[in-house]
């Protein structure tokens, strides 16, 4: 028995077809161990058609961590100006452990060329969280603490979604991360580093 022919999709539906497919495969398989023919056959569509789209794996991962961290900036905006302002790293916190997608495929590789985007992804997260949190009026940041934090939320995040704590245990683990970096802030403070600030 032959399998039908793909049906012809609108030129955006493809597209989004494509990008679909590819994050399921890099999430479920890493990154490195998924081709442009293994996304055809997903799809049940020719590798020309695919390649018609996106001339790489790594064109469709770029695609792919650029919408993620898009929405993810749209949706940290609110957090940093709203009333979560007050507590903005436990609120950032719960915002990551919902980003599932984002998190997987930042960990759905380790070669050089995904370790290369993947530290291209922090970066843009830590010029977006930069560009939300200033240091008040006249202080200055230490060096490397917003990369520092970054880190840290998105590794603990990348673990509760890995572990699969319950609500009650990643509201629980967002607390604990925000006394544990409001610490260290407050320690900076103490030896008379720059005033306490993101």
């Amino acid at each position: 028995m032959t399998a039908s022919p793909a049906r012809r999709l609108p030129s955006a539906d493809r597209r989004q077809q494509l990008l679909s497919a590819s994050e399921a495969l890099f999430t479920a398989h890493g990154f490195e161990a998924v081709s442009m023919g293994d996304i055809a056959a997903a799809l049940g569509i020719s590798r020309p058609t695919v390649y018609s789209y996106f001339a790489s794996t790594a064109d469709l991962l770029s695609e792919l961590l650029e919408g993620h961290l898009a929405d993810l900036e749209r949706r940290l905006v609110p957090l940093l100006t709203g009333t979560h302002a007050q507590r903005p790293l436990a609120a950032i916190f719960q915002l990551l452990v919902g980003e599932r997608a984002l998190l997987t495929l930042l960990g759905s590789g380790s070669g050089p060329t995904f370790a290369a985007r993947r530290l291209a992804v922090l970066a843009g997260l830590e010029e977006r969280l930069s560009q939300s949190l200033h240091p008040p009026e006249g202080r200055t940041r230490t060096p490397y603490l917003l990369t520092c934090v970054t880190l840290l939320l998105q590794a603990t995040a990348t673990h509760a979604v890995t572990a699969g704590l319950s609500p009650d245990q990643t509201a629980q683990l967002a607390g604990t991360l925000e006394r544990f970096i409001n610490a260290g802030l407050q320690g900076l403070d103490d030896e008379g580093g720059p005033a306490r600030n993101l």
